[in-house]
This record gives C-alpha cells, structure tokens and sequence, in this order.
C-alpha cells in the first residue's frame, strides 16, 4: 500500500494552495528588535557591560520571532483554510469556508514595494472573527477563496439571509 504524503496534517492530494509569509516581510517584522539589540550592544560595550544580557535577549527573541513568521503556513482545501504555527510546538487552526462572509485585501507601502499583501478574512467563526494572513506574496488567492467559499456554501445548503 503506498503512503500518503501530509502537509499540516492535511492530504497533499486535497490541497489547493499553501501560502507562506515571505522571509521579506518576516525581516521587516524584527527590524524594532534588531535596533534595540544593537544600541544594546553598542551601550553595553561603552558604558555598561551588563547590558549585554539584555541585548542578547533581544537577540534571542528577534531569532525566534522570525523563525517563528517564517513557520506560518496557510493550506487552502475545497472546504477549509488550516493555519498551522509554531516552531517546537504546533498549532493547526480550521476555518471552515462556509463560515466566511467578507474578505479585505490590503497593502501598506513596504508591501507594494516587495510585492506582499495582507488578506483579512472576516468570518462568523466564535474563536477567530477575523483571521489575517500576513505578509503573503501578491496573488489572485483571493478570487480562489471566493469561489471555495462560493462552493462550499452550496454543498452545506448554506443561504445568507439579510
């Protein structure tokens, strides 16, 4: 019998898309702690030694958070989007798709710049009212999950009544 192949704990052959923030916008996200790590350094070494532990704490947190952006995968199935996070330990989100209602694409300068947007999708999920996905590269996803949740709507015999 051949293995099936997972990724997030999903059936490779049920994906659709897996989307990644980009290592740009993960930099862009440390660059507060990477200042603070070096005027840390740099006061430490001319005024006062102990500040090194603070700067390299910093340091360490800086690490972490961008292997931590780094780690964020979006798998996009016919009838969920997973969002899985974390680097020692894990954690898988589901959203379901009939539960979306709107979703909003934004781009602050530095994305535009590096091709980067921001998808917000506003659902009727009780845990995430609003899931963001950040930092992914610049893309149609958005008409895919239109059309997913399109779909889904109708295979769960789910009709929005205003």
């Amino acid at each position: 019998m051949k293995k099936k192949k997972f990724t997030n704990g999903i059936n490779q052959k049920d994906m659709i898309a897996l989307l990644k923030p980009s290592p740009i916008y993960a930099f862009a996200s440390i660059l507060p702690l990477m200042l603070i790590t070096v005027i840390g350094m740099v006061v430490a070494i001319v005024y006062y030694n102990l500040l090194i532990v603070v700067s390299l704490i910093s340091g360490l947190l800086m690490f972490y958070r961008y292997l931590y952006i780094v780690n964020i995968r979006y798998t996009l199935t016919m009838q969920t989007l997973t969002v899985r996070k974390g680097i020692l330990s894990r954690r898988y989100d589901n959203l379901e798709l009939f539960r979306v209602k709107d979703y909003i694409v934004s781009q602050t300068v530095f994305q535009r710049i590096f091709r980067l947007m921001t998808v917000s999708l506003h659902t009727t999920d009780l845990t995430h009212s609003v899931l963001k996905m950040e930092g992914i590269p610049l893309s149609d996803i958005t008409e895919t999950i239109r059309d997913l949740v399109q779909k889904a709507r109708i295979n769960n015999r789910i009709f929005e009544i205003n």
